[in-house]
């Protein structure tokens, strides 16, 4: 059965290594929906890929995700370019964006991630 592990990341943008939620999730589930289910709540606003409220790092198990559908890639090449602006290009270099609410468990591995603030 695939699972996901949520990290922390404290003020400054850095992981907090000894701080992980780990759950397990049924293959072709949306992320934010099996979490919720087991009562552990991610930022999001719309839930249906526009606000990007519910980005998320994915740290780990990338190829363990569906690929991102139109509306969920719209939101994060926005996403991207806001940080690009605000913070420079290096925080998200070697980082990959998805949101909760749209990413779609495909595989059986495990996927670590991160909630990112706006």
């Amino acid at each position: 059965m695939p699972s996901v592990s949520v990290k922390n990341i404290n003020d400054n943008d850095e992981l907090e290594e000894n701080n992980e939620k780990l759950f397990e999730v049924s293959q072709g589930e949306i992320l934010y929906d099996e979490l919720e289910n087991q009562d552990f709540k991610l930022p999001h606003g719309c839930l249906a890929g526009s606000c990007g409220s519910c980005r998320v790092w994915v740290i780990e198990g990338e190829d363990e995700l569906a690929p991102a559908s139109a509306i969920e890639q719209n939101t994060i090449d926005a996403i991207t370019q806001t940080y690009n602006e605000t913070l420079g290009p290096d925080f998200l270099k070697g980082k990959t964006l998805r949101l909760s609410c749209r990413a779609r468990v495909k595989g059986e591995g495990k996927v670590v991630i991160a909630a990112l603030r706006k």
